[in-house]
């Protein structure tokens, strides 16, 4: 019998005409467009299994794919429909482990030495911190850190020289001297980090033919996964290994991941890269609602770079596409808690762009006794330099004589501090006297110095008795803690929309505590919370960031926080061109939270409405619109 009465005979797969048709590509380059629900797994595992029933391979079929789950659950699929004689000439490998691979083989036969770095961010740290011990700014705070590595990651996959380092728009003072001193380090000590396997995997390729020819003798074809998300150093590996044989599925309208490198260039220019490539279009949304599907559809086309593709739906159209405007995220909360009480049965996803969004719906749910799970509880609320600076200005109004506290924001109000003055009040014997008697101690200090510090001592001790509600304003606006986060932020060393976004949180949280106290230890209640949560995996209720969410899907999506300013985020200095970059790629995000819906898709904004709801109910005839109060209606 042939291959697919094969496939629908014994293993009960029936593929559609457009899934046949790509299934049947045998030798040369071909890219696979499939959109969301489209079955691409089951093309790739489906062709893997018909070279192999059709004896075309001789070897080996290399799968790649961008995460280790992701490989592990295609090589699974594979091996529930074809037995041990086709797993054996099948590999299902990440780009990573892939490339580890060649440099294992490099170092055993030169007898060299080079260990994968157990943790970069002590290094990166240690590094920030020289780089600032010269200006007043001493502390390096986590989040920094982090987007330096997230540079770096960035800088690598894009394969940036040291002169499109320094032209590019990176972002963070000094990002090239940073980036250089890692660098050194590194090779000083024999130690690669996490990009650099493709780095020393394509470096050994290009250098040695013997690795090239290995790879061509040992895989016959190589199919790639998620080609969207491929990056530069990621795709020349690939082509490097390729022998003009390259079979990619993937959706340019889900790349989402440009901030760590990838490249959807490489799908889009298809045509001129590969002149004799053959395109495939996987167009049935199999998962959702026709109306979701049509949502969604006429949504994404609101982007320019993108491939005009066909994306129909296989469902019928049964329910609306709610859009839900509250007044804040606490009635959005309580709309979301009265709802899914309709759906117990129902397996519910909570979308949001941002993961601090996550706190106060997990807070609503818990009050109202729902089983839930947080995905990757990755929300760097409770690791927050603002956070804990907002902490350490309550803390010294409650003890003036918290010399701990003083240190963590001596110099983020308008005080201009020192750190000689700092280490003055740390070192001081006597205990007894307070921060500010300690200051006015200090030798030789300039005359309008005692006014400052008197000042600021009125300013701190004023927190103290002021409602939690109007607690934050005061900080970010009379002690002037939004100017220091905008020099951070002109510094690229943290971006200003993240941590006005945190203060928003904490504004909300205080604005339903009637004691500073229980403002205080309803944040560590949450944090608990939400820690707690996490490893709740049986939960029909899942809480995850739309990114975690890619892949996944839910009968029920309810997608929150779609603020306008958040979801997109606000233009700062980039141009309009760069700007655009960014919305498009915010849109591709929006799309990938509707098409996670199967049966019913909830859009809500608390506050200001993001302009893709707005985009949504101009181009859409199956919504529930204009926008209203939904909530306050039912009440």
């Amino acid at each position: 019998m042939n291959y697919f009465e094969y496939l629908e005979k014994t293993k009960g797969i029936n593929l559609n005409p457009e899934q046949r048709q790509a299934v049947s590509f045998n030798r040369g380059n071909a890219l696979v467009l499939s959109t969301a629900g489209s079955g691409k797994t089951t093309v790739i595992v489906s062709r893997a299994g018909r070279l192999i029933y059709e004896n075309l391979c001789k070897n080996k079929i290399l799968t790649i794919t961008f995460s280790k789950m992701a490989a592990e659950d295609m090589k699974n699929r594979f091996s529930r429909v074809f037995d041990e004689e086709f797993l054996i000439k099948t590999d299902f490998s990440t780009i990573h482990s892939f490339s580890y691979k060649i440099i294992r083989d490099y170092l055993r036969k030169t007898n060299k030495k080079l260990e994968l770095i157990p943790s970069n961010y002590k290094i990166v740290e240690q590094i920030l911190k020289e780089q600032y011990s010269k200006e007043y700014i001493s502390i390096v705070n986590e989040e920094e850190v982090e987007n330096v590595l997230s540079k770096i990651t960035y800088a690598k996959n894009m394969m940036l020289n040291s002169n499109e380092l320094e032209a590019s728009n990176i972002g963070i003072k000094n990002f090239k001297e940073i980036f250089t001193k890692y660098d050194e380090y590194k090779k000083q000590n024999n130690l690669m980090d996490f990009d650099d396997i493709l780095h020393y995997g394509y470096n050994l390729l290009s250098k040695y033919s013997y690795y090239n020819d290995w790879m061509k003798s040992e895989y016959d074809f190589i199919q790639i996964d998620e080609m969207q998300d491929t990056s530069k150093i990621q795709h020349a590996i690939i082509k490097a290994i390729s022998n003009n044989n390259l079979f990619m599925v993937g959706d340019d309208d889900q790349s989402i991941y440009s901030f760590r490198g990838s490249f959807p260039e490489y799908m889009l220019n298809f045509s001129q890269i590969y002149k004799d490539g053959k395109v495939f279009y996987l167009s049935n949304n199999y998962r959702s609602d026709a109306n979701i599907v049509k949502t969604a559809k006429k949504l994404v086309e609101n982007n320019k770079f993108r491939y005009k593709k066909p994306i129909i739906a296989k469902h019928e159209a049964k329910n609306e596409v709610h859009i839900v405007k509250a007044k804040d995220r606490a009635l959005q909360a309580k709309y979301i808690v009265n709802d899914i009480k309709n759906y117990t049965d129902k397996k519910i996803g909570i979308l949001y762009r941002n993961n601090i969004s996550s706190l106060m719906i997990a807070n609503a749910l818990n009050e109202n006794s729902y089983d839930f799970q947080i995905k990757d509880d990755k929300t760097k609320f409770f690791k927050s330099f603002v956070l804990y600076d907002v902490l350490a200005f309550i803390k010294l109004s409650f003890n003036i004589r918290d010399r701990e506290s003083f240190s963590k924001i001596y110099y983020k109000s308008y005080t201009y501090f020192n750190k000689s003055m700092c280490n003055f009040v740390l070192k001081y014997k006597d205990e007894s006297l307070s921060v500010f008697e300690i200051l006015k101690r200090i030798p030789n200090l300039e005359y309008y110095m005692y006014d400052r510090i008197d000042s600021f001592k009125h300013d701190v001790l004023r927190i103290s008795k002021l409602k939690p509600k109007d607690i934050i304003e005061f900080i970010k606006k009379d002690l002037e803690y939004l100017t220091y986060l905008e020099k951070l932020d002109d510094d690229g060393r943290n971006s200003l929309n993240s941590t006005l976004l945190i203060l928003e949180i904490l504004d909300e949280i205080a604005r339903y505590c009637k004691t500073i106290e229980e403002f205080i230890n309803k944040i560590y209640y949450l944090q608990e919370l939400l820690s707690k949560s996490s490893k709740n995996k049986s939960a029909n209720i899942t809480l995850s960031s739309i990114h975690s969410s890619k892949g996944l899907e839910y009968d029920i999506v309810y997608m929150i926080d779609n603020i306008d300013k958040e979801f997109p985020m606000e233009r700062r200095n980039e141009s309009i061109e760069e700007y655009m970059k960014i919305l498009e790629e915010e849109r591709r995000v929006f799309y990938v939270g509707l098409t996670r819906a199967k049966e019913r898709l909830n859009v809500i904004s608390p506050i200001r409405p993001s302009i893709f709801i707005e985009e949504m109910i101009n181009k859409s005839e199956n919504l529930t619109s204009p926008i209203k109060d939904k909530f306050r209606k039912k009440s």
